[in-house]
């Protein structure tokens, strides 16, 4: 296993939080906190050179304006009491988001000058709400009869602006279809796994899965056609095992990042590379002690200085690691995101010959094409009754 050297840190204390990472290339790094607080890191001196204040209680989801990680200066946090949109050019906050019931927020994802949020279960329903960023009085859609539990995890799709998925303690990853007016038309798919930690996109028409007790799968996206029957997904099972740890902290482009926090004294963050679907466990890379004992919540390898590996965690510190065997070439994008697409309507065969994603810079055998021997069919929407819910785990809170 290749191993890492630390090159800097900073600590905001044992009874503070780190959440989340995100880059705004032009101004530093951003990291949230369980105080309200983003801070913003310089990327040289790795010191806070600017906080803002969100709210009183921990900031639940931290991201970039449209995800444009190399010309925003815009960001949004959600919280308890609102999602709220920061400038840094202007140390301020220049929009606050609300939702009637007043649920808290917990899931965010930019991307069309939209902002989609998610919240906590009220009642019988969580809410997830569409914001067109230049009028964030009202929302531009609601579908609030999807999901019966918690939303804690939101993606658009990157490629197709009318494409948008959303995963929740309920179980069900929904994917939608934002050209229909009615949510009972939105709802284009349903997948049903388990209490969802992290839901995304690792190719055009093919979605992940990550769940609260460590169960990982890789999910068909339909078309609308009726023709032909949904394939069984790629199902990784519980995947402590096989992958040496205790939790994934998350997927990412070319990688998966677990952690170990269950012994003490043999905490650990592990890097391990993801080519396509297949995760290659040979070529991990291993930072023992990487936060102590404590959770780690997220990571984040700069694709410009991709030796360079950010982590922060529940003991309070953003670390900064080289790895000691040189950069890791990891993309930052699943594919190809500029060419627009219409995941909902084209063949697979639009996909195949997508470039394979990689800890390494040379492609090997057994990256494959996309299949396209067979089109998938849409599967018919049910109602789900809103008792009906599966198991959360309780290693640590997902939002």
């Amino acid at each position: 296993m290749s191993q890492c050297s630390q090159i800097g840190s900073y600590f905001f204390g044992s009874e503070n939080w780190c959440f989340q990472i995100q880059p705004l290339y032009k101004a530093g790094i951003l990291t949230s906190l369980s105080n309200g607080e983003v801070h913003l890191m310089d990327w040289k001196s790795n010191k806070s050179i600017n906080k803002f204040k969100s709210d009183e209680t921990a900031i639940n989801a931290l991201q970039i304006v449209n995800t444009d990680w190399h010309n925003e200066t815009r960001f949004i946090t959600a919280s308890m009491h609102a999602v709220k949109l920061f400038d840094v050019r202007s140390n301020a906050c220049i929009g606050t988001i609300h939702n009637e019931v007043g649920a808290p927020f917990l899931s965010l994802d930019s991307r069309y000058d939209k902002i989609a949020c998610g919240t906590e279960l009220k009642g019988v329903d969580a809410q997830l709400h569409i914001f067109d960023l230049r009028k964030l009085d009202n929302p531009w859609k609601s579908l609030v009869d999807s999901h019966h539990d918690d939303i804690t995890s939101i993606k658009f799709h990157p490629s197709d602006c009318n494409v948008l998925l959303s995963g929740s303690t309920d179980g069900y990853t929904n994917i939608y279809d934002l050209s229909q007016e009615e949510e009972d038309d939105s709802l284009h798919q349903v997948i049903n796994f388990t209490s969802i930690h992290s839901c995304g996109w690792v190719n055009p028409k093919r979605i992940y899965t990550l769940s609260h007790m460590e169960t990982f799968a890789i999910h068909e996206l339909n078309n609308k056609s009726d023709e032909l029957t949904e394939p069984q997904p790629l199902d990784f099972g519980d995947i402590r095992a096989a992958w040496g740890c205790d939790y994934v902290v998350d997927i990412y482009p070319g990688y998966v990042a677990t952690g170990k926090s269950h012994e003490e004294g043999k905490g650990e963050l592990k890097l391990i590379p993801l080519k396509g679907e297949n995760v290659v466990i040979d070529n991990t890379i291993s930072i023992p002690s990487a936060h102590g004992d404590e959770v780690i919540r997220d990571v984040f390898i700069p694709e410009q200085n991709s030796e360079v590996v950010y982590s922060c965690g529940e003991d309070g510190y953003l670390n900064i690691w080289r790895n000691n065997s040189g950069p890791l070439n990891v993309p930052e994008k699943f594919w190809n995101y500029d060419i627009p697409m219409n995941v909902l309507d084209e063949s697979l065969d639009s996909f195949a010959g997508q470039p394979p994603i990689s800890l390494q810079s040379e492609p090997s055998a057994m990256d494959t094409a996309l299949k396209s021997e067979t089109k998938k069919h849409k599967k018919k929407k049910e109602k789900r009754s809103k008792e009906q819910k599966h198991p959360k785990s309780q290693r640590y809170k997902p939002y």
